[in-house]
Order: structure tokens, then C-alpha cells, then sequence
């Protein structure tokens, strides 16, 4: 009997789904938030009642077995010690986060730290029972096998099973796991081996968080990325600098936070020296520089650390602070690794895949993994049906339908300066928008990451944009070009060619690129190609199809709201033109 493989994210935001089948193939995998439409989703279930039904009958046959699995492993008196103890470093109060001295402080602003420790027991209590009802009321099937991971194996299983190497060494470094937030592990010929495992205070993922909040940003919302866009207009500090480096001490392959009563004093100095209540984001660029130059020295340790371990020249790097492109790009010139890979979804949400695939091989533990290219494009795709509605009731004077040609077309409007949406194919898997949920524009313009900020995304003026680029053309554009299929590192500019595309350079002279190959997207290597032979330039810029505060699209509905209510020119929707 056919066996599928169900993975479930379930930390309390960004859950995920992810479909393995009985090969061991990754048939789907989303984000709950796309198709809610609610940015991260917090205190949602990963198997939505009504979309479980759904992806069950266009994935897997309902009369097959199912093992379902979750990326947490720990008992609920666990939970409740684990939460007061991370909780108590965390130090939440109200809207703001602040280090908390004492006991009796804590337990004085006890509203968000009750609120946070809830969601979790419920993410952890309750994940699953949708989809068991679901298959027992639906499909009348008690074929069901339930299983738990280890939060960072999970992260682990999704960065490896998705690299290129067939061994590795892989850290996994992020807010929080079962027992802290940094973890080594070994992979050769498939298999997974933990090495070591921080039980220290520590967190670089809660120390983010923090400068986040001392930005004025809120981490709740995964505003993390604007900390890492500001920080190149501002310098170093070197008494913020400090302050920040002694909240934190690495020893080996583990990080210890400085005892509570010092990290309170150090927080209350920086909250008077760096982020007065009023401050703007102009006025705090020396704070996020200062932190994210903290963030990448930290890091740096602990790789060269990590590396005399003698695991591997390659390197995988999971958890949410993988997602710290900034650092990503710099990463081989620092530490004495020789290769690095991020996979596309290396947060909570792609532990889905990890939680799925880890299941599958304790099925098949003598299966051998073939090191190949994992696509992004697992989630959604357009529905036909809703998009042949559109076409028939929306009385829309300016579509064309252009099957074979609609890149063509695409790409002399991208030339003559025109906002396009481009919605192709299936959804990508992870934060960014990469050539099938995109916003597209002509990056020679000086004008059009003002523009662009402006008319549609309503977001700071000074957040970047990425640029896609033809792999073949990499090393004439970026100083040490590596391949970033995932826009999970930002790389420098060659100097000879940053005037060419001023509006995918960033104020410090770097691009968070995506390399696109025509055998990983063709329709999208095509369109970049056509607008390559009309300019001579083979990089369109790219970002995702949404409006600040809100996720990528996930409908034709969505595309059509973003369409009509911003500044784009032009929306593509597979071989359909339409433009305003």
C-alpha cells in the first residue's frame, strides 16, 4: 500500500504543510500565510480544515497510509518549564522587548509572556487533529501514524536534503529549539549525525529580535529584513558596538547571554543612547549597523569554530538566521568552508519539508539521496478555473492571449519602464518571490526603486530591491560570484557595471541576486533573456507580488487586488497579458 509523508511546521508562527510521496519526492509545500493571507499566520494550525481536504485529493490517494509528522518533540510539562525559562530571558513586556532583571519583574508584565507561552502549547496540542478528523469523516480512514522531531533536526533534514553535497557540515542557529538555539550536525551519504547541541542561554535569534525592537521595528512581523536594509546607510558605533558584543559570548559551538541584571542595564543604555521613543529610522542607522555587524562577528566565530571540527569544506546553513542574506554573501571570504548552501525556506516554515522527508527515511533508512537541485516552486498553483471567471465576467478591455510570445511581450514593456506583475507556474517555497509571484521592472532606471517603493509596495524608501540575473553573466556583475538560486546571499557589484542597473544597487554597493538557470525556470530565464536582447542587460529587477504588510499572493483574486489598487502597469497571469 502507498504510503505519503506529511509534514507539519508547527511552531506558533509561520506554519507550513509539505507532501512527500512514497518515492520520497517533495510534491507540496506552503506556507500556511499564502493561502490565508494573514503575514506569518500566528496561532494558526499548519492543516487547515478546509485546504487539508483539498491538497489531500489533488496530492496523495485518500485511501493510502499517512505519516504525519512535527517539527517539535518535547512533552507538555516540557513545554510549560521551557517556555517560563526562554520567556524569562526573552523579557517581553507589552509591545516593546526589554531584558528583565529579576523574577518579580517578569511576572509583573506577565500579559505577552502568558500570550506567547498559550500560542505554543496550542500550536504543539493541537496540530494534527484537522487532518485526522478530515480523513476519518471525509475519506472514512484511521490510516494514520503520527510522529514528532526534534525542532532543529527538522531544520537540519530541510537544509541538507536540499543541498548539492552528498557531506556537510550544517549549523543550525535561530531563536529557539527544544533545549537552545544552536545546534551541529554531520551529513554524509544521507545520513544525519548531531554533533553537538547548545544548551546555553544564548540566542543570535533573540538578540536580532531585540535590536529589531530598539529600531522601532517588531519582530512579531518578521521586520528583521529592515534592520539588515538600514543598516548599510549608517556606520559602526563603537560604544553601541560594544554594548551589544558583551550581551552575548561565544564559547566553542554554543552562545551564552550575559546574566539578566547586566543585560538589563546594557538594553536600558542603548534604549537612551541609540533609540530615543521618537526616533525615526533615519536616526537609528548607527544602531542597526552596530547590530548587524555584531550579528555577523558572532556568526563568524562560531563557523571558525565549527569548521576546526574537521566535519567537512562544505557547509549547510538552516534556522531563521540563515535568512541573513547580508552575512550570507560574505561568508566564504571569512571562514575556511569552501561551499555554502541555504535552502529557500530555512525558517519555521520549512521545517515542514525536514519533518516530511525525515519520516520517509526512518521508512527507507537504507535509501540512498542523490544530490540534486530542489526546486522552490513547490506551493500553489493558479486555479484555471477562477482565472477563465476573470477573463469571461471582467469585462477587461486591454488582455491578450499569448501563448509562447507573452515573454516577449513582457519584456519590451520592462524596457520602456513599465511595472509588471508576473504570475507563473506553481508558487515558490520560502520568503521570496523568485520569477513566479514577482513584481518586475527595468533596473537601469535610476528612478524605480523610488518608484516602486512608491506606487505599489507603500513601504521605507530606502529598502532595496534584488536583481535576477542570467547565471551565465554572473562573474561580469558581482565581485566573487556565487551561484544564489534562492536570493539567500547578498554579493558586491563589480565597479564598472553598478551604473548600468542603479536600481538594484544597494546603497553599499551589493544586490541580493537571484541566479536563474533556464533548466530551474525556463519561462522566467526566457523573459530575462528576451529583455537581455532588447537592452543588453541580462537582470531584471524582482520582487515579491504584494503590498507591504502583507504576503505574497497566493490567488488570482489576490493578483488581480494588488493589480488594480497599486501603481503597476501590467499584470501577466501564465500566457495572459493584461494592462491598465
Amino acid at each position: 500500500m502507498n504510503r505519503y509523508y506529511i509534514g507539519l511546521a508547527n511552531t506558533c508562527h509561520d506554519p507550513a504543510i509539505a507532501i512527500v510521496d512514497s518515492t520520497g519526492k517533495v510534491m507540496f509545500a506552503e506556507a500556511l500565510e499564502r493561502y490565508l493571507q494573514n503575514k506569518r499566520a500566528w496561532d494558526v494550525q499548519p492543516d487547515n480544515f478546509n485546504q487539508i481536504v483539498q491538497l489531500i485529493e489533488t496530492y496523495c490517494d485518500p485511501k493510502a497510509e499517512f505519516v504525519v509528522s512535527t517539527t517539535w518533540n518535547f512533552d507538555t510539562w516540557q513545554v510549560y518549564l521551557h517556555q517560563l525559562y526562554f520567556y524569562f530571558y526573552l523579557g517581553i513586556e507589552g509591545t516593546k522587548s526589554i531584558m528583565q532583571p529579576s523574577w518579580k519583574q517578569l511576572l509583573s508584565h506577565q500579559q505577552n509572556f502568558d500570550w506567547l507561552a498559550v500560542l505554543q502549547f496550542t500550536a504543539l496540542l493541537k496540530t494534527g487533529r484537522n487532518l485526522a478528523f478530515q480523513m476519518r469523516s471525509r475519506f472514512n480512514s484511521d490510516r494514520i501514524l503520527f510522529k514528532r522531531y526534534r525542532h532543529h533536526l527538522t531544520h537540519a533534514a530541510t537544509a541538507c536534503y536540499s543541498s548539492p553535497f552528498t557531506e556537510a557540515a550544517c549549523m543550525i542557529v535561530d531563536g529557539e529549539g527544544e533545549k537552545g538555539s544552536l545546534s551541529c550536525y554531520s551529513y554524509r551519504n544521507g545520513q544525519l549525525k548531531l554533533i553537538q547541541e547548545s544548551t546555553a542561554t544564548g540566542s543570535l535569534g533573540v538578540l536580532y529580535a531585540q535590536i529589531t525592537e530598539l529600531c522601532g521595528f517588531d519582530w512579531r512581523k518578521g521586520e528583521e529584513w529592515k534592520v539588515m536594509g538600514l543598516a548599510p546607510y549608517g556606520k559602526v558605533n563603537p560604544e553601541l558596538y560594544n554594548l551589544i558584543r558583551s550581551l552575548i559570548e561565544v564559547k566553542d559551538c554554543s552562545l551564552k547571554f550575559a546574566p539578566p541584571r547586566q543585560m538589563a542595564s546594557i538594553f536600558a543604555d542603548l534604549k537612551r543612547k541609540a533609540a530615543p521613543a521618537s526616533a525615526s529610522y533615519w536616526e537609528v542607522v548607527d544602531l542597526a549597523a552596530s547590530g548587524q555587524k555584531v550579528f555577523s562577528d558572532v556568526m563568524e566565530e562560531l563557523l571558525n569554530n565549527f569548521y576546526k571540527l574537521g566535519i567537512s569544506d562544505n557547509l549547510v546553513l538552516g534556522g531563521g538566521c540563515a535568512l541573513n542574506s547580508s552575512f550570507n554573501g560574505t561568508l566564504l571570504e571569512k571562514v575556511p568552508f569552501k561551499a555554502l548552501h541555504v535552502p529557500s525556506a530555512p525558517a519555521d516554515d520549512g521545517n515542514a519539508i525536514g519533518a516530511a522527508l525525515l519520516a520517509y527515511y526512518d521508512d527507507h533508512p537504507n535509501e540512498s539521496r542523490q544530490p540534486s537541485f530542489q526546486s522552490p516552486y513547490l506551493g500553489s498553483a493558479i486555479n484555471e478555473k477562477s482565472l477563465h471567471n476573470l477573463l469571461k465576467f471582467g469585462k477587461i478591455s486591454r488582455v491578450r492571449h499569448l501563448p509562447g510570445t507573452v515573454h516577449l511581450e513582457a519584456a519590451e514593456l520592462l524596457s520602456q519602464g513599465k511595472l509588471l506583475a508576473w504570475v507563473q507556474g506553481r508558487a515558490e517555497f520560502g520568503p521570496r518571490a523568485l520569477g513566479n509571484r514577482s513584481i518586475l521592472a527595468d533596473p537601469r532606471s535610476p528612478n524605480m526603486k523610488e518608484e516602486i517603493n512608491k506606487r505599489v509596495k507603500f513601504r521605507e524608501e530606502y529598502r532595496p530591491f534584488a536583481p535576477s540575473i542570467l547565471h551565465e553573466f554572473g562573474h561580469k556583475y558581482f565581485e566573487n560570484y556565487q551561484e544564489s538560486p534562492y536570493m539567500e546571499r547578498t554579493l558586491s557589484w563589480l565597479p564598472e557595471v553598478r551604473e548600468q542597473v542603479p536600481a538594484v544597487v544597494h546603497v553599499n554597493n551589493t544586490g541580493r541576486l537571484q541566479t536563474v538557470k533556464r533548466e530551474w525556470n525556463e519561462k522566467y530565464y526566457n523573459l530575462i533573456e528576451a529583455f537581455y536582447e532588447i537592452t543588453a542587460v541580462p537582470i531584471i529587477l524582482n520582487t515579491s507580488l504584494n503590498v507591504m504588510g502583507k504576503p505574497i499572493i497566493h490567488t488570482v483574486e489576490d493578483a488581480i487586488s494588488v493589480f488594480y489598487t497599486t501603481g503597476l502597469d501590467a499584470l501577466v497571469i501564465e500566457d495572459y497579458l493584461i494592462e491598465k
